[in-house]
């Protein structure tokens, strides 16, 4: 009897990793989502605390995973909610948009969209204005042993995810200037250029933008024998 309850064990076990891996077949492997556990209004800011008490992660079958949801809850950090989110619904694409982008389907959230860190100087007196969701262009100084050094334009409109204040003072070992680094979400190219700049600029900077400011402006740069015309 023993050895007849081992042997109908070991069937039963066998048909259900068999039913498993046929269900699996049909409907797809597990892939995490990101699901509303409250109602989230629209021109809501997904703030860190936001994310943390009304969005959850969850597994459910690849097959029923609609292709916009996000697969992380720090994926909506800084972006505004561009339609109501009720309990329950996926979050996705289709929700989310840069902060004052209700209605500018071109400008929600993509695939491409990636957050990075940089060290940024001149943020003393701008601290209060670089909170998440805000909205700001990058300025960025090149070195002054380059043969034509220069302050440009970067980027325009980029969202804050986070701020994190510092000492003061210069970069470790390279004695760039830096008070600061914040957190920002970019595409790829621009996480790209963020990147090299913070590696080897003299300089990068954040100029908030005023809320509603949607102006996009023209390509701008001064180089250095420019200031002394």
């Amino acid at each position: 009897m023993l050895g007849a309850a081992v042997v109908c064990a070991g069937l039963a076990v066998s048909a259900v990793d068999r039913y498993a891996g046929e269900v699996e077949a049909r409907v797809g492997p597990l892939v995490p989502v990101v699901v509303a556990t409250g109602e989230i209004r629209r021109g809501r800011t997904v703030t860190r605390r936001v994310a943390a008490t009304l969005l959850a992660r969850r597994l459910v079958p690849r097959r029923f995973a609609p292709p916009a949801a996000l697969r992380s809850r720090a994926d909506a950090i800084g972006f505004e909610v561009t339609a109501a989110v009720a309990a329950g619904d996926y979050v996705g694409g289709s929700q989310l948009g840069p902060p004052g982008s209700r209605g500018e389907a071109h400008a929600r959230w993509s695939g491409d969209a990636r957050v990075v860190q940089v060290a940024v100087a001149g943020t003393q007196t701008i601290a209060e204005a670089l909170r998440a969701g805000s909205l700001v262009d990058v300025l960025i100084t090149t070195e002054r042993d380059r043969s034509a050094p220069r302050t440009f334009l970067a980027l325009q409109r980029v969202p804050v995810v986070g701020f994190e204040p510092g000492a003061g003072g210069s970069l470790p070992g390279d004695g760039r200037s830096a008070d600061g680094r914040v957190t920002l979400r970019a595409t790829l190219r621009q996480a790209v250029l963020l990147t090299a700049a913070d590696n080897f600029a003299r300089e990068i900077r954040v100029i908030p933008r005023a809320t509603g400011d949607r102006r996009r402006l023209l390509p701008l740069s001064i180089s250095a024998s420019g200031l002394d015309d």
